[in-house]
């Protein structure tokens, strides 16, 4: 897996709202789901998604902005970073759910758009 370090702390704030989005796309959390996303964390080199996380939380309010955002995610090794984590995120369960496929999918669209 890449080290998100290469990031900027736009892509990184980006990426940590997508992997609450992928995480909590069925609804809710586990303690298996918890221990998958420390893992992840841990193989990018993510130490400060916390503080990414509280960012995106403070920005991006709805769906809309969400994808407004992901707009402003121009480097396209940026884009395949954030695309293969959420991958990885949703084979974590076994069969990705339509919505964790969707954000996957959505992203994927505006990207090639750019």
């Amino acid at each position: 897996m890449p080290d998100v370090r290469k990031l900027s702390k736009d892509e990184r704030v980006f990426l940590a709202g997508c992997i609450r989005a992928v995480t909590m796309a069925n609804g809710s959390i586990d303690e298996e789901e918890l221990e998958d996303i420390d893992s992840i964390l841990k193989k990018l080199k993510f130490w400060d998604y916390e503080e990414c996380m509280v960012e995106f939380e403070e920005n991006i309010k709805d769906e809309e902005s969400f994808y407004q955002y992901a707009q402003r995610i121009t480097s396209k090794e940026a884009q395949d970073i954030i695309l293969r984590t959420i991958y990885e995120l949703t084979l974590q369960d076994g069969i990705p759910s339509g919505s964790e496929e969707s954000i996957f999918e959505k992203l994927n669209k505006i990207w090639q758009n750019q």
